[in-house]
């Protein structure tokens, strides 16, 4: 089967935008990722903005990205001749450019707006462009066309070509800064080109494993959905992308949620970058809060701070009338008791790997003050990592995370701190936690785990035990609950995360859990099956080799927020895995935990 086209991804670690197969501007938040969108005609075809530049007469459209970049070619032919668009988001600023070379005039239109379409723009139209603005100017967008070029009778509309021709557009928060700067040359389109490409390209790691492209791609995604100023790391680039489309699973996913981005940083310290993965975790210990759960929130804007709430925006028909349009997530005011150790795993393995002592040190008072919340607090019920609205319970994945919190302090209270008695008292509390999991599996009367005290189906998520030296693979229990898992969530070699919530079915499988089902086939030795699983999650990229969310296993159309950085990290640190099982000597993860007794 084929894979999917859909939007190609244009980033700067800054803002990101969406490119339709047919190389139509759709997504455009400005000036940052999770700010309100300037083009968003992918979440209403009549009210969004959108730019594009297109034949005037019927074409065919394909799309790749130039080599191992977040450049997008889009090639257009039709029966008169053919033309090419060049589409990067330059590093440094939020603005788009787009190198065009055609044989055939082509009609550009660019129709901004502001706050996702509830408000039109004021323009002025220039000799080389035009500046679309807020009314009351205090926002604006310039639009400058460097070569062949005429004004067409519309407002926005713009015939450009034959030839070459530079088009930029480029925000800005001061109307008149950008009025005065209408009429300064473009920088070298050449340079600023060649210097992009060498930046994506500068940004890749080696790897010389199987599906060596699709590993480039994913580390590629990742670099393109950190925030450059700080090392955050976003969930995905969109909002209200739907899980089923015409129902109403569609969420805001432009955060930094530290679950997801702990996965991405792990896997970037796996695949050799040690340096990205600390950025992120000095991040994220900056905003532990010592005054109430040190994570108050499961998710933070890009700077740091705390998103409070979720507005349905209810003038866009959403994409393919999937309403509502959510802006902001309501999950912030969620318990999440995985949150911690989520990213104290990670701080585990940066310390395994680098032996950076003085940042344990330095962070000390963060990382005690997550160990010591979780060592106070762990029989909380929360909402899980899949983040069940009011649904709250003990569930195994939840409790399984706070175990991780206190393996880790103890570790490293012992290892670095030189704090025995400590480290002593947060072991304990980590047996009681363990002895808790177990007792909760034999008082269901099944010999498996289930995904909550409450909730005794199977969830991919205990997929995750083994992976965080929890339990051995071939422990009696895991096998058993691997064996649920496979014969309830396993389907044509997709994984899903659960068959049922409180909202209903689970339509499609999830990108994520079945690279953690490839991981721990790679455990139980069994290459065959890993690799034939891995290949079946590839095949859910789209025609870009981008992961969204969820899958149609039938259509392999991609569901959910996009890219999704989920997946992308399964997929790096599978591969990486999957290397050092086979290579010992190449092992460069740091990342193998001892096993505790698990029973």
């Amino acid at each position: 089967m084929s894979q999917a086209q859909f939007y190609g991804f244009l980033t700067n670690s800054y803002t990101s935008a969406l490119v339709s197969p047919d190389g139509v501007i759709e997504w455009f938040p400005c000036p940052r990722f999770d700010s309100d969108a300037i083009f968003c005609r992918l979440l209403d075809k009549a009210r969004g903005g959108f730019f594009s530049i297109l034949p005037t007469q019927d074409f065919e459209s394909q799309q790749s990205y130039d080599d191992d970049t977040n450049i997008l070619v889009t090639t257009f032919h039709t029966k008169n001749g053919n033309a090419q668009i060049r589409d990067f988001l330059p590093i440094g600023r939020a603005a788009i450019w787009r190198r065009v070379k055609t044989d055939i005039p082509l009609e550009l239109v660019c129709r901004p707006t502001f706050s996702f379409g509830a408000t039109g723009a004021a323009y002025e139209i220039f000799p080389n462009g035009a500046v679309f603005s807020r009314p009351e100017h205090t926002e604006a967008v310039k639009l400058v066309i460097d070569g062949p070029m005429e004004k067409l009778a519309h407002r926005d509309h713009w015939r450009v070509g034959p030839g070459e021709v530079v088009v930029v557009l480029r925000y800005a928060d001061d109307y008149n800064r950008e009025l005065a700067m209408l009429e300064e040359p473009l920088i070298n389109p050449i340079a600023l080109d060649k210097g992009t490409r060498q930046f994506w390209q500068r940004s890749l790691l080696p790897y010389e494993g199987p599906h060596r492209e699709a590993f480039n791609r994913s580390l590629l995604v990742i670099r393109g959905l950190s925030y450059r100023t700080n090392g955050a790391l976003l969930a995905a680039a969109t909002t209200s992308l739907p899980e089923v489309v015409g129902e109403s699973r569609q969420w805001d996913y432009r955060f930094v949620w530290i679950r997801d981005a702990s996965y991405a940083a792990e896997a970037l310290l796996a695949a050799g970058d040690p340096v990205a993965c600390r950025r992120f975790v000095e991040f994220m210990l900056n905003t532990v809060d010592l005054a109430e759960k040190p994570y108050s929130a499961p998710f933070y804007n890009v700077d740091g701070t705390r998103s409070h709430g979720e507005k349905e925006l209810l003038w866009l028909a959403g994409y393919r009338n999937s309403r509502p349009v959510r802006v902001g997530n309501a999950a912030t005011d969620q318990v999440q008791m995985d949150i911690e150790g989520d990213l104290l795993w990670v701080v585990l393995a940066y310390w395994r790997q680098t032996h950076d002592d003085t940042f344990i040190k330095e962070y000390w008072w963060a990382i005690d003050t997550l160990v010591s919340w979780v060592a106070a607090n762990w029989n909380m019920a929360d909402a899980s990592l899949w983040e069940f609205r009011n649904d709250d319970d003990i569930y195994t994945h939840s409790q399984l995370m706070c175990w991780v919190s206190l393996y880790v302090g103890s570790v490293l209270a012992e290892k670095v701190m030189h704090l025995d008695v400590l480290a002593k008292s947060w072991k304990l509390v980590g047996d009681v936690i363990r002895d808790h999991i177990w007792k909760d599996q034999q008082e269901s009367g099944l010999p498996y785990l289930t995904q909550g005290h409450r909730h005794r189906q199977a969830d991919a998520a205990l997929l995750t035990l083994p992976l965080y030296g929890f339990v051995d693979v071939t422990d009696p229990i895991f096998v058993s609950t691997l064996k649920q898992i496979e014969q309830v969530l396993l389907d044509e070699g997709f994984v899903y995360r659960y068959r049922q919530d409180n909202m209903g079915t689970a339509r499609y499988p999830f990108t994520l859990a079945g690279f953690w089902l490839a991981r721990v086939y790679l455990r139980l030795g069994d290459l065959k099956r890993a690799d034939e699983l891995i290949a079946r999650q590839l095949d859910s990229t789209t025609n870009l080799g981008l992961f969204a969310e969820h899958v149609d296993p039938k259509t392999m159309e991609p569901h959910g927020n996009f890219p999704q950085l989920f997946p992308h990290a399964g997929l790096i640190t599978t591969l990486i895995e999957r290397q050092r099982i086979l290579s010992p000597e190449t092992n460069k993860t740091g990342t193998e935990q001892e096993i505790l007794p698990s029973s």
